[in-house]
């Protein structure tokens, strides 16, 4: 594929215009906020070389290996185990859903809208990620994300089984306790 005087005149244009969107900082505590930042641009930017497949998105070890043992059980079967187990997990993948910071969003971040603009500038960008082979890259680190993500919750459900701490077990989610056995009548 040409990469054409206008194909990156119209990122460019894209990325100026997002760029103030990109740019605006929240006071967080934490300083990872510029690198957030920069990811975000920088995602927005490649975009178009994932879509021909110049930019492949690599898959982590951790989540091939969640892919292929999904359900296998840790060895040895101990909280520490599951912790670490999960603790990788929760590296690669978005934050879990028993997180604080997991809530429901409104509206398109920075990253989304500067993405969707550049998409729709893309002529035939469905045939191209077709051809390059980008949709098959992205429909296997989805399915990798997708085992990862089921992996880390079956994981969990085993530790809460085993009455581990989180983020071995779920955060908040305690199993109910027996009820008693009722006392049998006596026979007169």
């Amino acid at each position: 594929m040409q990469i054409t005087r206008h194909s990156i005149l119209a990122v460019a244009a894209t990325l100026l215009l997002a760029s103030p969107a990109l740019a605006q900082t929240e006071p967080e505590p934490e300083p990872s906020r510029a690198r957030q930042i920069g990811e975000g641009a920088s995602k927005v930017a490649s975009s178009p070389f994932r879509d021909a497949g110049m930019i492949k998105e690599k898959i982590p070890s951790v989540l091939i290996e969640a892919r292929t043992a999904t359900y296998a059980l840790p060895s040895p079967l101990t909280c520490r185990t599951i912790f670490d187990a999960v603790d990788a997990l929760d590296g690669e993948l978005a934050p879990d859903l028993d997180a604080a910071s997991t809530q429901i969003k409104s509206g398109m971040s920075a990253t989304e809208l500067g993405e969707t603009v550049i998409h729709g500038l893309i002529p035939m960008r469905s045939w191209i990620r077709k051809l390059s082979g980008a949709e098959k890259n992205a429909n296997e680190v989805q399915a990798a994300i997708l085992a990862g993500s089921i992996r880390r919750g079956y994981l969990k459900g085993l530790g809460l089984q085993m009455k581990c701490r989180p983020p071995a077990a779920p955060l908040g989610v305690h199993l109910p306790t027996k009820a008693k056995a009722k006392a049998k009548p006596k026979k007169r």
